[in-house]
């Protein structure tokens, strides 16, 4: 049975911001338990919420529709929801459902917790991100979950090591960039690490292929995300 942990904490100079920090998953069985820590924080009339989802490597529909049903009272009431620290694979499915049109998302806690301030709400830290105040319905389209299976320690920005630049520099042989983008039309939802698998079971490639090799490639081809994948495969 998939389980949860939803911690609470207040920031802020008068503790205004209200951070929700969920780990686990986030599916049918568990969305009913942030759908109670959503509603008591509205009850309370606490509008600015950050929701930390550093610890989640699975969203549901449920779990989108939890975020998406409530911003509409939320912007009415002068705050909004800031979705922080996301892993790759659940930023992707984000993006391609299009909910960044929606709500904005930061690398971390304190920059969504910043941007509040961009808002008119005073508080103290670093400067915030990039945050949207759009509301559209694209429930209609969030029959896709994903499972994050990509390590932590590439969630962010990272310069090369020298090994990682034997196996995986950005000029990638043309045959191996052309079998990505095959792959890319074959399944725009494959992630890096599956791509990785592919490439390394085919005979035709003398030696193993890195994961910051097939990365590259795809954002050579500005294929970063599943969501560019996704129109680059329709469109071929």
């Amino acid at each position: 049975m998939e389980t949860i942990k939803i911690s609470l904490d207040a920031s802020g100079t008068d503790g205004e911001i209200s951070i929700v920090r969920v780990d686990g998953v986030i599916d049918t069985m568990t969305a009913t338990e942030l759908e109670k820590v959503m509603n008591s924080l509205l009850d309370q009339k606490r509008y600015n919420i950050v929701i930390d989802l550093g610890g989640v490597d699975y969203i549901s529909s449920a779990g989108w529709g939890i975020f998406i049903s409530n911003i509409r009272e939320i912007r009415h009431n002068e705050g909004d929801i800031k979705l922080a620290r996301m892993v790759p694979n659940v930023h992707e499915i984000f993006e391609l459902l299009e909910f960044d049109s929606i709500l904005g998302s930061f690398e971390n806690v304190e920059k969504a917790k910043n941007d509040f301030s961009l808002s008119g709400t005073e508080i103290t830290g670093a400067q915030g991100g990039d945050g949207r105040s759009s509301v559209t319905t694209k429930l209609a389209q969030a029959g896709t979950s994903v499972t994050t299976t990509v390590p932590a320690a590439i969630a962010t920005e990272q310069p090369l090591s020298t090994a990682d630049r034997e196996i995986g520099a950005p000029d990638a042989a043309p045959d191996i960039e052309a079998r990505v983008l095959e792959l890319v039309r074959e399944d725009p939802f494959y992630s890096i690490s599956e791509m990785k698998r592919i490439v390394n079971s085919e005979s035709s490639f003398e030696k193993k292929i890195g994961w910051w090799k097939i990365r590259s490639v795809l954002r050579r081809n500005d294929l970063g995300s599943r969501k560019k994948r996704f129109r680059y495969a329709r469109n071929r």
